[in-house]
């Protein structure tokens, strides 16, 4: 009977707004898991086809009321515009900036539709996307550490992004009037939420509880309805412990060791639009996020011991890392005194290799890409 009312209520809508329905084409999907039952229901002694999965304003429900192969054919519909994207990448010769603004008006819509929604969900298959969009900028290869790859374009996960649609639509969805069908809807699942019905994690209005709870803004969602609520303040929020999640991830990161000690915030690096020939820009990238083949990261590979991972290309017996590679390795003596200032190249120390990389002056970031260039190549030759 209560289908039965809801389908009149839907005809009534319909008629009302010059809308037609197609009996012939109507489906009916019953949201359960682990089991198939199969009713005959009938609207205008038609017989509704009871399927499995509905399509509905291109987004895909399935009936186990999971979002895992919804946001898995997102990611899908996105890998094709991905590719149409990278084409243009290699007819065009764009800045990293008009890179990333195409990608999210290309790609990251795709990624995004219909996040209000399904956005809690981690999303695996869509951060995949994302991340093979940020290696093909910055020319990396697959295995390079993703925390790096979000500090050098000072860019975040998308379920970040996700997380301010959510809000942001919840934001509009509690200024309606109580009369709206939404709006009704809503406090069902608001009613079910602060009953601690969360129905498997899959209640909307929980899991928006949870994120204000996550960042410490549990205050908004108990006076939702008696304060005006300011959407910049919650993202920034937001941001900021993501930001802290992120320094915290680099600190830790034993692959990360020499980035983490002159990479302080969550930005894009100056160096990516100041070096302008991309080969140079490329070694500089790759030197910075450990997409490199010295020792300190071949030695990965092949399960060496940290502190047997040594230069073979001098007798001074200590490992091959960036800093030594950088600063100190005789094998560069004569491109270190062609490129780099005298202070960087006498007395090494931890100091100036940080002061080395942090530096913004477009002639020292071109000269310093152009050594390590020029040193890969030479490392290269003589293997």
């Amino acid at each position: 009977m209560a289908l039965q009312s809801m389908l009149n209520d839907l005809q009534v809508y319909c008629q009302t707004w010059g809308l037609k329905v197609n009996t012939n084409k109507t489906k009916i999907m019953i949201f359960e898991k682990g089991r198939h039952t199969s009713y005959n229901f009938v609207y205008n002694d038609i017989v509704l086809e009871n399927v499995n999965f509905f399509k509905y304003l291109g987004i895909n429900l399935f009936k186990n009321g999971h979002w895992n192969r919804t946001q898995k054919k997102l990611a899908q519909h996105a890998s094709f515009s991905l590719h149409n994207l990278f084409t243009v990448f290699n007819q065009l010769e764009l800045s990293i900036g008009d890179k990333f603004k195409l990608f999210d008006s290309m790609v990251g819509s795709v990624l995004n539709y219909g996040a209000e929604v399904y956005g809690y969900q981690e999303g695996k298959n869509i951060e995949t996307i994302h991340c093979k969009f940020l290696r093909k900028v910055l020319c990396v290869k697959k295995a390079t550490n993703l925390d790096g790859l979000y500090g050098e374009t000072g860019r975040h996960p998308m379920r970040i992004h996700r997380k301010f649609i959510m809000l942001k639509y919840w934001t509009k969805l509690i200024s309606l009037q109580n009369d709206c069908l939404l709006k009704r809807m809503y406090n069902v699942l608001k009613f079910d939420a602060e009953n601690g019905l969360s129905y498997g994690g899959n209640n909307w209005a929980c899991q928006i509880k949870q994120i204000l709870n996550d960042i410490g803004m549990s205050n908004i969602w108990i006076n939702q309805e008696h304060i005006t609520i300011n959407f910049q303040q919650v993202k920034n929020r937001i941001l900021d412990i993501y930001k802290q999640e992120w320094y915290s991830n680099i600190r830790n990161s034993s692959r990360l060791s020499s980035y983490s000690i002159y990479k302080r915030s969550l930005e894009t690096e100056d160096y990516l639009n100041k070096v302008n020939i991309n080969k140079f820009r490329i070694s500089l990238t790759k030197f910075r996020l450990s997409s490199h083949n010295l020792a300190i990261e071949t030695g990965r590979y092949e399960n060496v011991a940290r502190e047997n991972r040594l230069c073979t290309n001098c007798n001074l017996n200590v490992i091959e890392n960036e800093f030594h590679f950088l600063l100190v390795c005789p094998k560069y003596y004569s491109l270190r005194r062609k490129y780099l200032k005298p202070y960087y190249c006498r007395w090494p120390s931890i100091h100036k290799f940080e002061k080395l990389m942090s530096t913004t002056n477009t002639q020292m970031l071109n000269n310093l890409s152009k050594f390590l260039y020029f040193s890969f190549k030479e490392r290269t030759d003589n293997s």
